[in-house]
């Protein structure tokens, strides 16, 4: 029987926090911010559950007034079903907020009920191979991808820098960047994040170049990343996919459906 309730998922959900690096970061009791002055892209809200009542109709004013005050020009609000306010939506939507983007949060158990491993299986393709970023030049084509895969803006140099000393200090103390590559032939085609941490595996920012689409590298990127967890020690794969392209692929191959995230973002 599984160890994850939906209660303990949520949880993990809500614990799920990426601070990019060089972001300035606010941590209150009703939300966390990580500010990238500069980027909207890279600033987000996290944890939102103010109490109800008459300051719950203040919170998107609190927001932008804590985001500009750190050098923000707007942000991206992460709501799930354990989000509070419950109307928290409906009062960013009338403050003009839209929906970025709408994804599942999606679960693998990586350990079966003896307590052996079991990673997600998908099809090999033919010239097409998933490992680690161990060098610069991998790192490089890591993140060439970034633009053409999601249509982000490109980092500012101040937080390519940031990127650039993370990966190398992680590297270095850590033995691992926790950032991969498909690879065809010398190609980078696709490239996808792990975080490991009290045994959850984080699978983040995973995408293929569209012209190389269809062909299979997405679950590849899955299943080196699911692989790599196990030897780290990790029981549960957790992610958020698209409902639209990545979700369908991966309950396809088994993952298990939580519930609706929601990234709500406001310019300013």
């Amino acid at each position: 029987m599984s160890q994850w309730s939906d209660e303990r998922l949520w949880d993990a959900v809500d614990a799920w926090r990426w601070v990019p690096p060089g972001s300035k970061r606010l941590v209150r009791d009703d939300f966390e911010l990580a500010v990238t002055p500069g980027s909207y892209a890279l600033t987000y809200a996290y944890g939102l559950h103010a109490k109800d009542g008459p300051s719950a109709e203040d919170v998107p004013t609190e927001l932008r007034r804590q985001v500009e005050a750190l050098g923000g020009t707007g942000v991206r609000v992460q709501i799930q079903p354990n989000s509070r306010p419950p109307d928290l939506p409906d009062r960013l939507a009338r403050r003009g907020y839209k929906v970025a983007e709408e994804a599942e949060a999606l679960v693998w158990e990586l350990l079966d009920d003896r307590g052996r491993p079991r990673v997600p299986e998908f099809r090999p393709v033919e010239g097409v191979a998933v490992h680690e970023v161990r060098t610069t030049e991998e790192y490089d084509g890591f993140l060439s991808l970034s633009t053409p895969i999601f249509g982000d803006p490109s980092p500012s140099p101040a937080s390519r820098a940031a990127f650039r000393h993370e990966f190398d200090r992680s590297l270095r103390e850590l033995g691992h960047s926790d950032r991969f590559v498909a690879w065809d032939g010398t190609t980078p085609i696709g490239r996808a994040g792990l975080e490991v941490i009290e045994g959850v595996a984080r699978l983040w920012g995973a995408g293929v170049l569209p012209e190389h689409r269809q062909r299979g590298v997405y679950g590849l990127l899955v299943q080196a990343r699911c692989a790599e967890a196990v030897r780290r020690g990790a029981s549960l794969a957790l992610t958020t996919a698209r409902v639209g392209t990545s979700g369908p692929i991966l309950k396809h191959h088994g993952f298990r459906a939580v519930g609706t995230v929601r990234l709500f973002e406001a310019r300013w």
